[in-house]
Formats: C-alpha cells, sequence, structure tokens
C-alpha cells in the first residue's frame, strides 16, 4: 500500500521542474478544520476549486533531501544480465536484487542500501515490480487518452498534461503487496516469488490530479452508470491469452482531491526512469502497489470494474483456506 502526506494545495506550475517543495499547513489548520467541521463537504470542495488554501503555509524544500539520498549512489549501468532481452536498453542500478531472474525485471534493494540513503530513496534503488519488457516510449509521442462515460472523451500528451493542468508534489511510499513474502513462503508456499523486506521505497513525486482531468472530460454521476475508473498500461503480456496491465478503482476515490491521486510525470525531481513508468503513470496514495499503474495509455470511465487479468486474476487477497488451485477450479474470484 501507499500513503501520503496531508491533503495540501499548490499553485499551477507552467513546466517541469527540478525544484522540490513540499508545502503543509499551518497550525493553526487544527483550528479551521475544526471550526468548519460542520460544512466539511462544501469545504473540500470549495478549497479544492480555489487551487489554494486560505491557510497559511510553510513551504518544505526536499531538494536537499534527495540530493543527500543522492549522495554515494553507484551509477547506473547497461547490466549483462539484460543483454539479449527487451530490456537491454535500459540502465539500472548493479546493486538490485533480482528476484525473478533475468527477465521481466523484478527486484529490490539490499536493505543496507534503502537505510543508507535514508527517508527519500533514489530513483535507481526504487523496487521494481515489472510483468513484462518496458515499453521504449518517447515524451513527444506519448498521450494519454480518456473516454468511456465522459462527456468530451480526449487524448493528452504529455506536454498538455504539464502545461495546461495544476501539478502536485508531495513524498508517497510504495509498497508492493508481496513484501516479504519470502518468509510467508517458507510457512505455506504461495504461487508469489519471493519478495524479501526491500519491496518499499519513498520518493517525491510530481504529477497532475487525476481529478482535474476527470473534471476537463465532464465524468457522467454513478445515476449514468460511472462507477469505476479504469487504468490501462502500454505493455502487451501474456497474462489471460494476451492483456495489457490494468486495474481499476471506484468513482468516489477517483473524485476524491483529499486521495492525492494523480498522473505522476516528475519522481525525485527528475523524469520518470523507465522501470517507474516513463512518461507517466498513476500514484494512488493509501493503495498497493499493484493499482498504481505504470506507462499508462487509457484511462476509462465505466459501469463495472476493470477487466484486465491482472486485475481479475493476479492481484486478489482471498481468505487464507482458499488456495490458487480452489480458486480457480470454482472460481471464487469475487468481483
Amino acid at each position: 500500500m501507499a500513503t501520503s502526506v496531508e491533503n495540501r494545495q499548490f499553485l499551477h506550475e507552467p513546466g517541469l521542474s527540478a525544484t522540490v517543495v513540499i508545502r503543509s499547513y499551518s497550525p493553526n489548520h487544527q483550528r479551521v478544520a475544526r471550526r468548519e467541521a460542520t460544512t466539511r463537504k462544501k469545504v473540500v470542495v470549495d478549497t479544492y476549486d480555489r487551487g489554494t488554501s486560505e491557510d497559511e503555509e510553510d513551504e518544505f524544500d526536499y531538494s536537499d533531501a534527495i540530493k543527500k539520498s543522492n549522495s554515494e549512489l553507484e551509477s547506473s549501468v547497461f547490466d549483462t544480465r539484460d543483454t539479449g532481452t527487451a530490456d537491454q536498453w535500459i540502465q539500472r542500478n548493479p546493486s538490485m536484487v533480482r528476484l525473478t531472474g533475468k527477465h521481466p525485471f523484478n527486484s529490490e534493494p539490499p536493505l543496507t542500501k534503502l537505510m543508507q540513503h535514508g527517508f527519500i530513496t533514489p530513483a535507481a534503488l526504487h523496487y521494481v515490480r515489472n510483468h513484462g519488457s518496458v515499453p521504449n516510449a518517447t515524451w513527444e509521442n506519448w498521450t494519454v487518452e480518456i473516454c468511456g462515460l465522459v462527456k468530451r472523451p480526449a487524448r493528452f500528451t504529455m506536454s498538455q498534461l504539464v502545461t495546461e493542468f495544476p501539478s502536485r508534489e508531495f513524498p508517497v511510499t510504495l509498497v508492493c503487496a508481496g513484501n516479504r513474502r519470502k518468509e510467508q513462503n517458507l510457512t505455506k508456499q504461495t504461487i508469489g516469488f519471493n519478495w524479501g523486506a526491500g519491496g518499499v521505497s519513498t520518493s517525491v513525486w510530481k504529477g497532475v490530479p487525476l481529478v482535474h482531468i476527470l473534471k476537463r472530460c465532464g465524468i457522467y454521476s454513478r445515476k449514468k452508470g460511472a462507477m469505476k475508473v479504469c487504468f490501462e498500461g502500454a505493455e502487451d503480456l501474456p497474462g489471460g491469452g494476451g492483456s495489457k496491465y490494468g486495474t481499476s478503482i471506484t468513482v468516489e476515490v477517483a473524485m476524491d482531491p483529499a486521495r492525492d491521486i494523480i498522473l505522476a510525470y516528475m519522481q525525485n525531481g527528475e523524469k520518470l526512469l523507465p522501470d517507474h513508468g516513463f512518461p507517466v503513470r498513476m500514484i494512488i496514495p493509501g493503495f498497493i502497489g499493484g493499482r498504481m499503474v505504470k506507462w499508462v495509455k487509457r484511462i476509462i470511465v465505466t459501469t463495472s470494474e476493470s477487466e484486465s487479468y491482472y486485475h481479475y486474476k493476479d492481484n486478489r487477497v482471498l481468505p487464507s483456506h482458499v488456495e490458487a488451485e480452489l480458486a480457480n477450479s470454482e472460481g471464487n474470484v469475487i468481483r
């Protein structure tokens, strides 16, 4: 799962910037929150639409923390273990521990490295969960399509996402749902591979609030069928006989500005690395890493949840007495 700092508002930033600034509410915020508790619903909507908070804000600059975390970081290299794979064009940190052999690339940093670099995890040491090869994308040609139950379907370029929408920037801790599965497998074997305890990382992410994009496209109400927001990546994967990686969340979660859901295009003040979703990915604080689709290409507003094999079959937690074989034989996968 993932967690974020408390809800914050940010001014429109017209372009990419390597300066990482985090704002937090002043101590007066708690008194203001108590005073406005009786009109909380109205306050949330109005505050978000204004784009700034009425409270005085203190600024926290994470640039120094990022520089400190990147100090003494080994340079990424073309790893010989990637030779002959579809990922041989990607430079990776040589200290990353590979968990699934040569390909696909699933890895975590050694715990000593994770602790050494402190609160902010260098992007090159952030754990990686890939289901297949990494799309060889370009910033200039990438688009994100918004479709389904919206009044104004659209396709946005990366330039539009950066310049036409406000941005948010904050630290988020991502955790793979399989973190420490190696220990679980020692107790009872699962069908998942052996994650150690390094499948957790914290970065400062910057991107466009999802709610702004959905509002721009005129998302329909629940009464008109808009109940789920589905995210689809660009990879061509083998699961289910061939599919894209996809998942979904409820429309209430997607449209809640306090959730801080963003289409992220920067990590620790830089454009995303290929393994982390370049040029754009979902960041959904409070959810497992598996919900945060990388290389996002389509966002579809639907009545039912994602039909992706990886949402329906791969990322499910069943009761302890229901093993994979039983679930598959009896169809015990709950939608």
